[in-house]
């Protein structure tokens, strides 16, 4: 046990050692992995905004208002609402009569009223409101209700077919991008961290040389470099999470109160950044492994 402690602390020194050593190199390594887990960040914290409000418009345009004929009897209805009920793609069915859509379009600010007033009757008709599961099972629900003989064939439903696509492809694009673009930069940084170790091994070579003669396995020179990478993606991954947080709630600070106001999601940032120190250091050891491992294999 007093060896293996004696060998961690050799290592956490000369870990030390080599970044002092090669400050400029650790510094600007450092420096790169900071700005490109900012981007990660930044990119994570940001797509996750968007995603949310998309999703937000997702829920809303998945809902689907099937128009009932007038003088249709409340059997008919009930039976159309119980056959959507049980229909695997819908999540809820509600009846709304016509004073319910009355009050739900005078509280909208519309005319309305004086509408009715005008024709001495409710012109607007009852209506299913139909809570789909997904959005591509909105045409098919309204396909299904247009061939329902209780439903209004004037304007059967409130099915817009050109919003509903277009959420759903925006959807898809932002996620396969953002996956695309970190691992992308999750690449890159790991390239620059192995390169920064190369340089520090290649600076150190005659001292590997000579401890591999006396006897040091290739984990005990390795060790201290491994350690030089962790720090220094530790490191990165510590300032990029204070730039992420602090122009995150700048951002919220900013559009308080605005129309498109960013809330501030508490859970998800101390994911993102437990996700950049966890990175940061994985990736740092991971470059540091595969830079030192060329000089210790010749």
């Amino acid at each position: 046990m007093r060896r293996f402690v004696s060998a961690f602390w050799f290592a956490v020194r000369s870990s030390m050692q080599n970044f002092r050593r090669n400050l400029g190199v650790s510094l600007a390594g450092v420096c790169t992995m900071g700005l490109i887990l900012v981007l990660v960040g930044a990119l994570a914290l940001g797509t996750h905004l968007l995603t949310n409000v998309l999703h937000d418009q997702e829920s809303r345009a998945s809902k689907l208002k099937i128009y009932i004929q007038d003088g249709v009897s409340l059997a008919a209805i009930v039976n159309l609402q119980h056959q959507l009920q049980t229909d695997t793609r819908v999540h809820a069915v509600a009846f709304e009569n016509k004073d319910q859509a009355f009050q739900e379009a005078a509280s909208k600010g519309t005319d309305i009223a004086t509408a009715v007033t005008a024709l001495g009757s409710n012109p607007l008709p009852a209506s299913l409101n139909v809570d789909v599961k997904q959005l591509r099972y909105l045409v098919q629900l309204d396909q299904v209700a247009r061939t329902n003989p209780i439903v209004d064939s004037t304007q059967p439903t409130d099915y817009n077919p050109d919003v509903t696509p277009k959420i759903q492809a925006a959807i898809n694009i932002i996620e396969g991008v953002v996956g695309f673009v970190s691992l992308m930069l999750l690449v890159v940084s790991l390239v620059i961290i192995m390169n920064t170790i190369r340089t520090a091994v290649y600076a150190r070579r005659t001292e590997i040389e000579i401890m591999k003669l006396v006897g040091a396995t290739d984990w005990f020179v390795r060790w201290p470099f491994l350690l030089e990478g962790i720090f220094g993606g530790v490191l990165g991954a510590i300032l990029a999470g204070l730039v992420v947080l602090g122009v995150y709630r700048l951002v919220v600070s900013l559009t308080s109160g605005a129309l498109f106001a960013i809330p501030f999601d508490g859970l998800f940032t101390l994911v993102v950044l437990s996700g950049l120190f966890v990175g940061g250091a994985i990736i740092g050891a991971l470059g540091s492994y595969l830079g030192v491992r060329r000089f210790l294999a010749a």
